[in-house]
């Protein structure tokens, strides 16, 4: 085409085309070309009377083009509307549904054909929607906003095939009608928070999610795939997309994602990704591809929801990684109160997806769930403070919320189990002198659960863990069986407090191998890093640790990196490495008693001792490192007491094992205080630790 003949044109342009037209064409070729001429005649009529043209309509396709965006609009809308009227009329397999792209751009006008990336732009807009559905550019919805209340949803920036920029997106939603605010009206309109819940904090939920409206995918535009009978059944659930007119229900959005996941990890045969690893990718701008590959898996489920009031729109899409296609679409316009039956209804639909048979179906209420929507909000908030601030302050917080959740429904078994963990995090990490204290309401809140749903995994490792603490450790074995049995094939750092256990009792290679399993479901977890290290040390391969840090740094914050070089750091100390002061101090901002004097031992043990004598709230896992300083700065008589005193409030022995207590774990002093604590008689009934044997009835050995 010569430079003379070309002529430019702003236009709107419409694009449709058939969802899943192969396989209307396969098992009814008759019947489907009908179908297509009488729908294409319903459009032509429809674009006509919206003072718009046909330009082309190749196969399943239709463009078409329109002086005003805001009659191109409304045409796909009534397009959309005659058609399901039709579909109505027909069988259910037999229905013919579309997608539209509407753009407004610039265009190459040649005879009655027009070309450019203002087609090509409405072309891949129409990939985007959902079967039914109808998507718009940036430039459309800034042309029809104040013209058309049609309650937009913003989908995010899309990075398409053959378009130099990402997309902005805008989703026109179609279907029941809700009770959503107008775009115009949006930024004036102020959500109602549910009584005031949460002593205030609704309308500060920032956790989560909003920072996602900026993490979209790019998808292709291609089929929905029909056959997946052999899809590998792995799946990772990304966090949803808050939609909401205010961006304040990111604690609610990202809550409904978790249970999402949780539901589908309840399906046999399918691997699905922990939340620790999912959830990471919140806020980046990787693609659907690279995520999938990081994660290892071969299908990824995200969406959106937007809440209004008590009125919920949850979009939801099944995506296969490999090409970005899409298996499955769906949008819920649901009131609150059907939030569980959505939850439910989603998981069924993923499974059903991938050919997987769900076995028994539970639903979320006889996982331990609820049927209030304030507690189930506050169960949600609770659990957002937490992995927001994993603290003390934040575990104190999380119970105020869970406890009121319990007041409102006391039997939410899911509310019961946090409660114990909670309790169970500040029964290690809080002051010694409220270690039984928080052991004690531990083992309640635990007992509780396990009284409202016997199948609770999360309620067993509580009550693992605070038998151990109580030095019970054959009881701690049963529950610690109980719960990987329960947990079986979703095992994660959720549950990492099961790891300490096969430590303390020196059953390494048992620990690796649950630590392989974790890894599995939680691929880029950070928090394995200072376990490795600590599992290769003693199994006599550090530079598998090394490799296995490397590995996983690239996916680190610097906060995180901070935390685990700090961990690994107690490692390397514990496993006798030489490290200076200056080494450690400027790159490990967690607390390493007596750090400072590493260089000088004498003076490092004076400021050990001190911290011993002088802090009466000092935690059991404060102990645990000054016992292992204690050992590194060469007082092994010292180590112990910090070891013994740590066992009175929270048994935590797993440093024993540390290459620098090999002489100590030679003192007679030590054998005494393993039998005292019931280790012994442990190790009797379930097997010896790796590093000891017995040589006698009434005595053994450690290396």
């Amino acid at each position: 085409m010569s430079e003379e003949r070309v002529k430019r044109k702003l236009s709107a342009i419409l694009s449709a085309d058939v969802v899943g037209y192969s396989r209307l064409m396969q098992e009814d070729e008759v019947s489907t070309v009908r179908t297509l001429g009488a729908y294409r005649k319903v459009m032509s009529d429809l674009i006509e009377q919206f003072r718009g043209r046909v330009v082309d309509s190749p196969g399943d396709n239709l463009l078409s083009e329109f002086s005003s965006v805001v009659d191109a609009v409304q045409c796909a809308v009534e397009i959309h509307e005659v058609i399901r009227a039709k579909n109505e009329e027909l069988p259910e397999d037999r229905r013919m549904l579309f997608r539209f792209g509407v753009n407004l751009g610039d265009v190459i006008e040649e005879g009655d054909r027009i070309y450019g990336d203002g087609v090509n732009i409405a072309a891949r807009l129409e990939g985007l929607a959902e079967p039914g559905g109808i998507c718009i550019s940036g430039s459309t919805h800034e042309q029809i906003k104040n013209k058309l209340a049609l309650g937009y949803e913003y989908i995010g920036e899309h990075t398409v095939k053959n378009i130099a920029e990402p997309l902005k997106v805008y989703r026109v939603p179609m279907g029941p009608k809700m009770a959503f605010p107008k775009e115009e009206d949006e930024k004036k309109t102020k959500l109602k928070n549910w009584q005031g819940i949460a002593l205030g904090t609704v309308g500060t939920i920032i956790l989560f999610i909003a920072a996602l409206a900026i993490w979209n995918f790019s998808f292709r535009q291609t089929p929905i795939v029909g056959n997946v009978e052999e899809a590998p059944k792995t799946i990772a659930v990304l966090p949803f997309t808050d939609l909401s007119p205010e961006k304040d229900q990111e604690y609610f959005v990202d809550g409904l994602s978790e249970e999402i996941l949780n539901s589908l990890a309840q399906i046999p045969d399918l691997t699905v990704i922990a939340r620790t690893s999912s959830f990471s990718f919140k806020g980046t701008n990787k693609k659907i591809q690279e995520i999938a590959s990081d994660l290892g898996v071969d299908h990824i489920l995200e969406g959106s929801v937007r809440k209004a009031g008590n009125a919920l729109r949850i979009t939801a899409q099944l995506i296969k990684a490999d090409d970005g296609s899409h298996l499955w679409s769906k949008t819920y316009d649901r009131e609150l109160k059907d939030i569980f039956a959505v939850q439910e209804d989603i998981a069924t639909t993923v499974a059903d997806e991938l050919k997987i048979t769900l076995g028994v179906r539970r639903s979320l209420k006889q996982l331990g769930g609820t049927e209030n929507i304030e507690a189930y909000e506050l169960y949600l908030i609770a659990r957002g403070k937490v992995q927001e601030s994993d603290n003390v302050l934040a575990y104190k917080s999380a119970l105020e919320l869970l406890n009121a959740a319990i007041v409102l429904d006391p039997g939410f078994a899911l509310a019961w189990a946090y409660k114990a963990r909670m309790h169970l995090l500040l029964n290690f990490t809080g002051p010694a002198s409220r270690s039984i204290d928080e052991a004690d309401a531990c083992l309640s809140a635990a007992q509780k659960t396990i009284e409202l749903e016997p199948n609770s995994g999360d309620a067993y490792v509580s009550l693992g863990w605070i038998k151990m603490s109580k030095n019970e450790w054959l009881e701690a074995e049963l529950y610690y069986r109980k719960a990987l049995e329960l947990i079986n094939e979703s095992l994660s750092d959720d549950h990492s407090e099961i790891i300490p256990f096969f430590l303390s009792v020196g059953k390494f290679k048992r620990t690796h191998e649950l630590l392989e399993k974790m890894k599995r479901n939680d691929p880029i977890n950070q928090g394995f890093l200072a376990w490795y290290y600590f599992i290769y040390g003693l199994l006599g391969d550090r530079q598998r640790a090394e490799d296995e840090y490397k590995s996983r740094n690239k996916f680190m914050s610097k906060g995180s990196s901070d935390w685990h070089d700090d961990g690994i750091t107690l490692v390397r100390l514990g496993s006798g490495d030489v490290l200076s002061s200056d080494e450690i101090i400027s790159s490990n901002p967690i607390y390493i008693p007596g750090k400072e004097y590493l260089d000088s031992p004498e003076e490092g043990l004076l400021e050990l001792r001190r911290i011993y004598r002088s802090d009466d709230n000092i935690s059991s896992s404060d102990l645990t490192r000054i016992s292992i300083m204690a050992a590194y700065f060469g007082d092994l008589e010292f180590a112990l007491d910090a070891m013994e005193k740590g066992a009175r409030f929270s048994t935590d022995i797993l440093s024993c094992w540390f290459p620098v207590f090999h002489e100590l774990r030679q003192l007679p002093r030590f054998k005494k205080f393993v039998r005292e604590i019931g280790l012994v008689d442990y190790w009797k009934e379930y097997g010896w630790p790796d590093l000891c044997h017995p040589v006698s009835d009434d005595d053994f050995v450690c290396d």
